[in-house]
């Protein structure tokens, strides 16, 4: 005797799983996309506060060595009244500096796994950061630079750097400290 009981899916019941598989793939996508993009752009900030909290002890030590600090030779802004522009320099033989004359060695504070390039906006006679910013790129870092005012700060809210993230090309970068409103 045969048995005349076929055991399994029909079509109709595979359909509708796979339409459900669809649907929740549609909604979970999208969502998941702007997780990623939120990631990297914390990941940048924690990285623009790395380095700013290297340079604010870096200036600190120097403060207390006795150093005079100058403006350095890559350096832009107003001098040595207010804030410039200093760029973190990764060497080839993996020292870390920031462009101050003399030259601030950043290694002791970033460490070994520092890597990207970044900026600090330093007031080299008061020994201050105003803030810091970061990016993968020396490319990608001129966006950021470009949201630092002579002053040092930002007005920039986590949210208006999303934004600005979003309109232009999606160049990521990191900036710290953001502005204290919006999130």
């Amino acid at each position: 005797m045969r048995n005349s009981k076929v055991k399994g899916f029909t079509l109709i019941e595979l359909i509708v799983v796979i339409a459900i598989i669809g649907i929740l793939a549609a909604i979970l996508v999208p969502s998941m996309l702007g997780y990623v993009r939120n990631s990297r752009i914390t990941s940048a900030n924690a990285n623009a506060k790395q380095v700013y909290t290297a340079v604010a002890a870096a200036l600190t030590q120097a403060s207390i060595d006795g150093d005079t600090l100058t403006s350095g030779s890559g350096s832009s802004g107003s001098g040595s009244s207010g804030y410039s522009p200093k760029t973190v320099t990764i060497a080839s033989d993996s020292s870390i500096t920031l462009d101050t004359t003399p030259a601030i060695e950043l290694y002791d504070y970033l460490g070994e796994g520092y890597s990207g390039s970044a900026k600090a906006w330093v007031n080299p006679t008061a020994y201050t950061i105003g803030c810091a910013t970061w990016a993968a790129t020396d490319t990608q870092l001129s966006a950021a630079d470009s949201q630092v005012g002579s002053n040092g700060k930002t007005t920039l809210t986590t949210k208006t750097q999303k934004e600005y993230i979003e309109t232009n090309n999606n160049i990521v970068w990191g900036i710290y400290p953001l502005a204290n409103s919006g999130s």
